[in-house]
């Protein structure tokens, strides 16, 4: 029997290669003829390129930038051949501020990660976008890259939220000339628009320190933003689903560098080449920290199982936990392991991780070696 163990990292406790490690040990108790591949998951969001420079043997660049206020920071990103894959959240995320001024933060950070990964000949780009501590609609990621957001008197603005109601002008002349050549690909699974009740000012602002009034200012910021880009001539993607994911990034993408949104699954899924790794394969094991009916849409174990099940695949998972609703997920995955096999809390689950998917695995070999055992 040969197995392709694809699955998620535990938040909090074992990563991807150390989740196939241990369900490896469960497996080889129960069957001695049998065979391991290993494909470290993610979904375009935390964790992404640890599991892609681990999936295709990659390596980390490290570089000096700046966090969304500014500070000096190192942020790290990976390269795979000739293409790089970025996390925003490593350079502009939330958790690098100490303090949330929301009416200050912005994308430089990004923008320093694109261009140091354009110096070392990457001409395709694969961003992930979650997690961010900005609301500036891809100001200071342009702005980086050679786009001048210009006041009433041709002045070059501070490219953060706080001026999005100053801009005049946009000058996009000494735009970095290699952006023309590069493929950028964001992988995003929100579908939010820039503006509105359902924008990213409204949605996310509270969560990155926005009250009432930033929330008004920002989304009436961002909303003159699309005006001014209309009159100079740049499509409208303000209403295209994911523009306003962190924080309008998403819109800044795609109106100043042409950058395309895919689901973030399904492209860590082709980069990984998931499709023809799994062509002499007899069983796919996944899992997560925890399924519940949101693991339908966008999650690593449903985007797994179904890409699976087109080469007649059967997927099981194991997994941290079992939410109260699975939805429709058994329509995709046969049958799911709970590592959690007696009463306890959070920390114990968490202490005892690599026991409990050892265990978790082994029970479900068993399960497995039963089912072999039974054909009528």
């Amino acid at each position: 029997m040969k197995i392709l163990i694809a699955s998620d990292s535990y938040k909090g406790s074992l990563s991807s290669l150390e989740v196939s490690k241990y369900i490896q040990k469960g497996f080889k108790e129960v069957f001695e003829d049998i065979s391991f591949k290993t494909l470290s998951m993610a979904d375009g969001g935390e964790g992404t390129v640890q599991a892609i420079v681990e999936s295709l043997n990659g390596k980390y660049i490290s570089v000096a930038c700046h966090n969304a206020l500014n500070e000096e920071i190192e942020a790290s990103y990976g390269l795979i051949d000739n293409f790089a894959i970025i996390e925003m959240a490593s350079a502009s995320g939330l958790p690098l501020v100490k303090e949330k001024r929301i009416r200050e933060a912005n994308t430089i950070g990004t923008g320093e990660l694109i261009e140091d990964a354009l110096n070392r000949g990457c001409r395709q780009i694969y961003l992930g976008i979650g997690g961010s501590a900005t609301n500036d609609g891809g100001l200071g990621m342009a702005h980086y890259l050679g786009i001048r957001f210009l006041d009433k008197n041709n002045k070059a603005l501070e490219p953060i939220p706080a001026n999005l109601p100053f801009i005049k002008k946009i000058d996009s002349t000494n735009l970095d000339p290699r952006i023309k050549e590069t493929k950028i690909i964001v992988m995003c699974d929100v579908s939010n628009p820039l503006c509105g009740k359902d924008g990213a000012s409204a949605i996310y602002g509270p969560q990155k320190g926005a009250t009432k009034e930033d929330i008004n200012f920002l989304d009436q910021g961002l909303l003159h933003l699309v005006e001014i880009c209309l009159q100079e001539g740049y499509e409208d993607y303000s209403l295209f689903p994911g523009s306003g994911a962190a924080g309008g990034l998403g819109f800044g993408l795609m109106t100043f560098l042409k950058a395309h949104l895919q689901s973030g699954i399904e492209t860590v899924l082709d980069i990984v080449d998931f499709d023809n790794v799994i062509k002499d394969c007899d069983l796919v094991i996944s899992g997560e920290g925890r399924i519940d009916h949101q693991s339908m849409y966008g999650k690593v174990p449903t985007g797994v199982a179904k890409r699976a099940k087109k080469q007649g695949i059967e997927t099981v998972c194991i997994v941290g936990s079992i939410g109260s609703s699975v939805g429709d997920i058994y329509d995709c995955i046969t049958t799911i392991e709970s590592c959690v096999d007696h009463c306890c809390d959070i920390d114990e689950a968490l202490e005892n991780a690599e026991d409990n998917v050892y265990k978790a695995a082994f029970r479900l070999a068993r399960s497995i070696q039963l089912g072999q055992k039974m054909r009528f």
